[in-house]
């Protein structure tokens, strides 16, 4: 069965904010959404954050090297599969009701 909702998140050497919009996402109170995101070739720890990460709602894709965020959130449409879709940096701090 389909998400109601596909979070789509491109990421480029975004270490030092990603763990704060991963669980902006991960604690919401509706959690019917896949969340996808988008490692666009960054060469800081992202990968390894995105490691210790093992929530089954999670799709996570990389790019072998910077595409761009346009690209690479095309990348992440492409691959959604739910309803609607909510935009998410990760840099960004969600209400935990944002995507009820």
């Amino acid at each position: 069965m389909s998400p109601e909702v596909s979070v789509v998140m491109a990421v480029y050497n975004g270490a030092g904010h990603l763990r704060q919009g991963v669980e902006g996402i991960l604690t919401q109170t509706c959690d019917d959404f896949e969340f996808i995101i988008i490692d666009d070739g960054s060469t800081d720890e992202t990968s390894s954050i995105l490691d210790t990460y093992s929530d089954p709602r999670i799709v996570r894709l990389h790019n072998k090297y910077n595409l761009g965020l346009t690209q690479s959130l095309n990348i992440g449409l492409d691959t959604a599969r739910g309803e609607y879709i909510a935009r998410q940096d990760c840099d960004d701090r969600s209400h935990p009701c944002r995507l009820a």
